[in-house]
Order: C-alpha cells, then structure tokens, then sequence
C-alpha cells in the first residue's frame, strides 16, 4: 500500500461513483490539507503519512480546511462536498496520520517524550496551518508499508533523517557466519526443502535486512547527521569513518567517540570534546577526563569535585544497569560497578584550589540553564 495507490483508488471511487473528475495531483493536496499542511511540497519536504493502530477521526477544523482548499482548487461547491467527504472517509478508514520525520527519529530511538511537530520551528511559507494530528495520535505503526514506502520515497531526494528513520526501523546485528551454512548450499545450487530451506531463506532475509540498515545508515552519516555517523564508524571501524563522526560530533558524543579513538591510537583528538561535554555537565565525560585523560591531578580532582557538585561521587562505587539507570536487587538485567575512581593525592591547599575552580564551573553550567 501506497499514498500512490490510495490517491488512485480515491480518484476512481469519484470518477466512477460520483462522476466527478478530479486530477490526480489535487488529490495529493487535498490530502496533504487534511492532514494539516497548506500544500503537499509541504508536507513532503520533512514529514511523511503514516498509519496508527487504533480508530482515527478528523476534527470539524480539518473538514473545514479539507473543504476551502477544494474550493481554492476551482471545485464547484457541491463536487468540493462530496470530495472532501471521499477523501475524509478514505484517511479515516486507513488511519492516516501525518509525522514529522524527526519527530519520528526521536520516536525510533527512545528519545521522545512527545512527538509534536513544533510550529514555531517552522517558517510561514512551509505550510502547515495547525498542531499536526500526530500531537494526541493513538500509536503509531512503525511496519505500516505505507509508512516505509513514504520514508523510501523521501530518503531517495537524500533527506538525511528519512535515512535515518529507516535506519533505525532496520537495525539489526549482522547473521552469524556459522549460522549461513544451507544460505551458502542454496547458492550453490543445492535443491533445499523442509527445514534447511527455512532456514537458508531466514538467513538471507536476515543479510538483506543488515544490508538496507547499513545502507541508510551510511547515507545518513554522509548527509551530516552526526548520530548517524557516529553509530557507522562503530559499525565499520574505519579511521575514515570516524575521523568523519569526529568532524560532525557534538560534545554529548564525547565519550563514544572516546571509545572509538581508543581502537586507532588517536584519543587525544577527542580530548577537546569531551571538555566542552564535561564543561557543559556531562558527568560521564568528567568520569573520563578525570580517570583516563588528566595528566594534572589537580585538574583531575577538579572534575572529581565538579561530578560532586552535579550530584554524583565519582570516587563511590555504586551498581547500575547497561543504560546507566541504578541497579534493583528487585529487577533483572545485567549489573556493572562503575564509579570508585583512583586519582593521585594532592594537598590540602591542591584540593582548596580544585574545589574552587569546580565551584565556578558549576555556576557557569547553572548560568548557561537559565
């Protein structure tokens, strides 16, 4: 299924129901206006159709807007009537929803708290003239192929957050290699049925989807998203890679790109991020800087004594989980040690200096969130 297909049969259900000849191309704005926007070049430009899971109904706002734009079109008042109720009954019956592509990326990624397309972020001539449908939309569905035909369509103009967005959706770990085994026999011509058959189709599957992921990642990252190229370099382990992620990495990705560094001896150009991130109350990147990068100590226990002043002891030892979060004796899942930092000792008046220095750091990362 495809908005293609969806605008198709609208236009034979009006020709051949209600002898009404709309073009094609209306079709497409028409619904672009239902869906909130004043054109469909605006809606194409950074958002995408999608699909929700649960009853959708248009607001008499939306049927308002649907209906001027008919009339804009030249539409005769009545055709423009049953128009706007064909295509209405059209997106309500496929749960048609409007996402704004990087909306959706924070989605993918865990990083929404709400996934609103922000007007004020807009400039006027892009066109969308209301709070987008997806503001109070049910859930989303991520394997709508109406969804990733979208997202295909948009990523194919080299928009890098449809990339992305597909990137994400088709993340996965490359297939074992022992696990290709009646993959290969197939291709060699063996004649499989059964089981081994099963399982040389699974593997295949399994290559192509890594395939795609790989492919969308890479364009991503070539088109400047920094996470994007960042997740790539770990993927491909190449010093062009990452000198590449390095180019267009953010402070808050210090201390992966640290992790990176450390594989082609090249650490100390990630030095000067991981400060800004540490400057900027990234605790991690002051863990980092004070345990592994600090040749002064003095300078060490100042990260120490700024990590304190954010509200976490660096020289404690504590349990947590793989996503950082604090370990439950109560909840499963894989528990690490982190903290209990080893720093030289300094003096009294050493440690006097370095608290100092952490106390005026703290009021420029305060000052800075205000």
């Amino acid at each position: 299924m495809s908005i293609k297909q969806l605008c198709f049969d609208a236009h034979t259900q009006l020709r051949d129901q209600h002898g009404i000849a709309v073009r094609r191309t209306h079709l497409y704005e028409l619904l672009a206006a239902l869906l909130g926007f004043n054109s469909h070049a605006a809606l194409a430009a950074d958002a995408v159709i999608g699909q929700v899971g649960q009853a959708w109904k248009f607001t008499s706002d939306d049927l308002a807007r649907l209906s001027e734009r008919c009339l804009a079109l030249g539409y005769p008042t009545a055709e423009s009537q049953r128009i706007a109720e064909t295509i209405t009954a059209l997106a309500e019956t496929h749960r048609l929803i409007a996402v704004d592509v990087k909306d959706l990326v924070k989605l993918v990624s865990g990083g929404a708290d709400g996934w609103d397309v922000d007007n004020e972020e807009m400039p006027d001539d892009v066109g969308i003239v209301q709070a987008s449908p997806c503001q109070d939309a049910p859930d989303l569905e991520l394997d709508s192929p109406l969804l990733i035909d979208a997202l295909e369509q948009l990523a194919a103009k080299d928009h890098a957050d449809a990339h992305y967005a597909l990137a994400l959706l088709l993340q996965c770990e490359p297939p074992e290699e022992r696990d290709g085994h009646w993959y290969r026999q197939q291709l060699a011509g063996r004649r499989l049925d059964g089981p081994e058959k099963e399982w040389a189709d699974d593997y295949a599957a399994a290559l192509a989807q890594f395939d795609q992921y790989g492919q969308h990642l890479a364009a991503a990252a070539r088109l400047g998203r920094s996470d994007a190229a960042l997740e790539w370099a770990e993927l491909t382990g190449k010093k062009a890679d990452f000198r590449h992620a390095l180019s267009l990495a953010a402070p808050e990705d210090a201390a992966r790109l640290l992790d990176l560094a450390d594989r082609f001896g090249a650490s100390t150009t990630v030095v000067p991020l991981l400060r800004q991130a540490a400057l900027a109350g990234d605790v991690e990147a002051m863990r980092r800087l004070a345990e592994e990068i600090e040749p002064d100590p003095v300078e060490a226990w100042t990260w120490v004594h700024l990590a304190q002043l954010c509200g976490t002891d660096l020289t404690r030892m504590e349990a947590v989980y793989e996503d950082g979060s604090p370990a439950d004796d109560d909840l499963p899942g894989n528990i690490f040690a982190v903290g209990g930092i080893n720093v030289p000792d300094i003096s009294v008046e050493q440690q006097a200096q370095s608290r100092r220095e952490a106390a005026r750091r703290y009021e420029a990362i305060r000052a800075s969130e205000r």
